[in-house]
């Protein structure tokens, strides 16, 4: 009868492949960060400029164009008044 006295299982790993693991484990963390967390943000920032784009133009202040003064024809503009 013989006693085995080997261990039955590996010395573990080598620096190399614990670097890789960190490694890999460090991308997987970003990966997950940034689609749970920023890519919501995200989205939101892009539908409120597609919601400053595409609002109608009435909502808006406009200040372009020259102002007509007060009381003149252009507060009876289509009134048959001149």
């Amino acid at each position: 009868m013989s006693v085995q006295t080997t261990t039955s299982r590996p010395a573990g790993k080598s620096v190399g492949a614990a670097t890789v693991g960190l490694f890999v484990s460090l991308v997987v963390f970003v990966v997950v960060f940034v689609a749970f967390l920023i890519a919501p943000l995200a989205v939101l920032l892009l539908a409120y400029l597609a919601y400053v784009v595409m609002r109608p133009r009435s909502g808006r202040t406009s200040t372009s164009g020259p102002a007509a003064p007060a009381g003149t024809a252009a507060q009876n503009f289509g009134s048959g008044a001149a």
